[in-house]
């Protein structure tokens, strides 16, 4: 019973990473098997020159080029199979709310809508707007990962805008001016649109764009990211700086894992910048007005890995699934850190940025942690094992 009580202490650590999200529930059983079924198919689904070491080796043009070949490789929409009209009866498998049998999630407003599309409560959001390449009769018009079910309210007031903030683009949209319509949701968490709309747009522009010669059979000559940007009437961002930040500044959620997932069952290519978020600072780190800092971590380890930042910073998660640093130091940047949760914010970035925290000893290293010691002290459990005193986390305490 006492090991039962330690596995369910490591799995707050996922509260802690995933409480910016719709579904802030990772306690729960369907939560958990959701998280676990995603990490099975995201490493099944990056294999050999596709390899995630392979891909973080890469950067710009060379970049784009292996992850458009990934995504003609395994996307199967340009078959006549797939359409538009398709999409309705599928969003139940690929937007599901965990918190309730039979709903989805809502793109903008992360409300939990009816997932019977015949009751008529939603409508199909292209992120990629059809005025501005992704007509519904093309691939791109009908991508799952790209057209997401929306209220039809925020839908009709999204327009075909392109995305950007308002204090620099008055002709923009911008999803933190949308009211959160989801009792699990809190905006204080710092959760937001902004991240899962900038992933869809970059995601976009790899599987249709073309960039250093690289394009593959689903080429749309309209996906033209850099082209699409700084340009308020027919852009679809205001500037690859301004997507990049809302892409660090709202790391990946639960509910984008989910339904990742659900689209590489629907169709079989997943989004690489949900599975892995420093691969597009890795590919835009050269485009005009991107300014790139070192980060570097030492003694601990960083959730997502980037290995650059921006001036405008990033929000990040230290430590594993055992060991959650008490303290961190950062220099280059001014932050705060969370510690309950282990969630740091870095911003005003002055240079290169190094993040150290104290290793300590991992509870993993405990060769059988069921032959150790358990004592309760201040209300924790305790373990004593090889003369040392740890702490649930792993940390040596005494």
């Amino acid at each position: 019973m006492k090991k039962i009580i330690i596995c369910l202490v490591f799995c707050t650590f996922h509260v802690g990473i995933y409480a910016v999200d719709m579904q802030s529930h990772m306690g729960t059983k369907e939560a958990q098997e959701a998280y676990s079924l995603y990490q099975n198919k995201q490493e099944a689904y990056y294999a050999g020159t596709f390899a995630p070491e392979a891909l973080q080796s890469l950067e710009g043009d060379e970049l784009f080029g292996a992850l458009n070949t990934l995504m003609g490789n395994t996307c199967k929409i340009g078959s006549s199979s797939y359409s538009y009209k398709s999409l309705r009866y599928q969003y139940i498998n690929v937007d599901k709310d965990l918190n309730r049998e039979g709903y989805i999630i809502g793109y903008y407003d992360g409300c939990s809508m009816d997932g019977n599309w015949d009751l008529g409560a939603y409508n199909r959001e292209h992120t990629w707007p059809q005025s501005k390449g992704a007509k519904d009769t093309t691939p791109m018009g009908h991508d799952m990962q790209s057209v997401r079910p929306t209220n039809k309210a925020v839908n009709s007031d999204r327009s075909n805008y392109g995305y950007g903030e308002r204090s620099t683009c008055s002709k923009c949209y911008d999803p933190d001016e949308v009211a959160i319509n989801n009792t699990l949701y809190d905006k204080s968490n710092l959760g937001s649109y902004r991240g899962d709309a900038a992933r869809v747009i970059i995601y976009d522009y790899i599987v249709y764009g073309e960039a250093g010669g690289h394009k593959n059979a689903l080429y749309n000559g309209n996906a033209q990211l850099l082209s699409k940007v700084d340009n308020q009437s027919s852009g679809v961002f205001e500037s690859i700086p301004i997507l990049l930040k809302w892409h660090m500044n709202d790391p990946v959620s639960l509910t984008e894992m989910v339904r990742n997932d659900g689209a590489q069952d629907y169709q079989g290519n997943r989004n690489p910048f949900i599975d892995y978020p420093e691969l597009a600072i890795q590919m835009l780190k050269n485009a005009n007005g991107v300014k790139t800092y070192t980060v570097t971590v030492i003694g601990a380890q960083m959730w997502p890995s980037y290995q650059l930042t921006l001036a405008d910073g990033f929000i990040a998660y230290m430590g594993t699934s055992d060991h959650r640093p008490a303290e961190v130091t950062v220099t280059g940047a001014s932050y705060t850190y969370d510690k309950a949760n282990g969630r740091l914010i870095i911003k005003n970035v002055a240079g290169e940025v190094t993040i150290s925290a104290p290793s300590g000893e991992a509870i993993e290293e405990i060769p059988d942690v069921r032959k150790a010691t358990k004592i309760v002290r201040d209300g924790q459990l305790v373990i004593i094992k090889g003369g040392k005193m740890y702490n649930i986390t792993g940390q040596v305490i005494q």
